[in-house]
């Protein structure tokens, strides 16, 4: 016995459609991870790179073997000192003894006299003495006037660790 359709919109179902509608087709999401990928291969690059460079930048020096040591009395002598970061102090002699020279271009011109007097004198050798604490600009300065012009003479460095 067929029943008849019951509610009010009853006559509008058909038989060929479902009783819940169908999902619509949504187009997939894309996403384009190649820029991503990109710029991780740059990062770790980046990374390794770097890491070589810090490896490298602590250096073990050789321990010296062959050393001759240096005479005093046959050197002239320039003690460098550092009682700030910013600035160098320049001694003609051995250590911080005296009044110390303080402005740059006084520092060229006395050690650049005291080594022409040293030269005149015999001595062969400029040994320069400085505090662990100065900086590697100061002491290629001040080697740089202690060697201007003068030949037959030896540049000899040394650190002075400080206590």
């Amino acid at each position: 016995m067929d029943r008849p359709p019951m509610g009010p919109h009853a006559n509008e179902l058909d038989d060929d459609e479902p009783l819940f509608s169908r999902r619509r087709n949504h187009n997939e999401a894309n996403f384009d991870i190649t820029a991503m990928i990109d710029l991780v291969f740059m990062l770790n690059i980046f990374f390794l790179v770097t890491t070589v460079v810090a490896a490298q930048a602590e250096m073990d020096l050789p321990i010296v073997r062959h050393c001759v040591p240096t005479d005093p009395d046959e050197s002239a002598l320039i003690s460098l000192v550092s009682p700030n970061p910013n600035s160098v102090t320049v001694f003609l002699g051995d250590g911080p003894q005296g009044e110390g020279l303080t402005d740059r271009e006084e520092q060229l011109q006395a050690v650049h006299r005291s080594v022409e007097e040293a030269s005149r004198a015999g001595k062969r050798i400029i040994l320069l003495k400085a505090e662990r604490s100065v900086k590697l600009r100061d002491v290629k300065r001040i080697g740089a006037a202690a060697t201007r012009d003068i030949t037959g003479m030896e540049l000899r460095m040394a650190v002075i660790e400080k206590e």
